[in-house]
């Protein structure tokens, strides 16, 4: 799917749901809690890097496209939004062994990020049984075809939006948000330029 067709639907469901909210009380709380679009920047793939995806394109959201698993790849922890990670390779495994959608005896189709940090799985793409497994592959500088591989320690029991448990910073709450470097003064990552469609321009 384009950028230009996927950003068509979204811009029409969002519309639409901020019309008449998804009919479900609590998801309409969460939804509104999230804010508004940042100016400058169009609905799709692009938008709201760091947010949990699935509150408006889960099962309950009513946005489309509808997704499985989605989240936002970040360089290294400081204390504003983090720089995003482009060309991050995402591998998701589920119960049955399935790899991003292919059998355990399958070579698993490549995920990566978008420039700002996004990637995303639709439920036709992707219908994994919980819990799941992940695993990234961070390029080891911007434009090398060489990766550093980070897995999650714990298994994903239930939420299919990494921002629906990796927010902010690390603390009793939150493990944070995804990141490919520990070490801020080590990352070889610079923010996206304004030719990346999540830049506001």
């Amino acid at each position: 799917m384009n950028a230009l067709h996927f950003g068509s639907i979204v811009a029409f469901a969002s519309a639409t749901a901020a019309l008449v909210g998804c009919g479900n009380p609590v998801v309409d709380v969460k939804v509104a809690a999230l804010g508004g679009e940042v100016l400058g920047v169009e609905p799709s793939e692009f938008h709201r890097p760091g947010q949990p995806c699935l509150e408006c394109h889960g099962v309950y959201g009513g946005a489309s496209p509808q997704m499985s698993i989605a989240g936002t790849i970040f360089a290294a922890p400081i204390d504003k939004l983090p720089t995003p990670v482009e060309h991050v390779n995402i591998v998701i495994t589920d119960a049955f062994g399935n790899k991003n959608g292919k059998g355990p005896t399958e070579t698993p189709p490549e995920r990566k990020t978008n420039c700002v940090g996004n990637f995303f799985f639709t439920r036709d793409e992707f219908d994994p049984g919980f819990p799941l497994e992940a695993k990234i592959e961070c390029p080891t500088k911007p434009g090398s075809v060489d990766t550093t591989g980070r897995y999650m320690s714990s298994r994903i029991s239930r939420e299919g939006s990494c921002g629906g448990c990796h927010q902010g910073a690390r603390d009793q709450g939150s493990p944070g948000w995804i990141y490919c470097v520990e070490d801020p003064t080590l990352s070889p990552f610079k923010p996206p330029g304004t030719e990346c469609p999540g830049v506001p321009r």
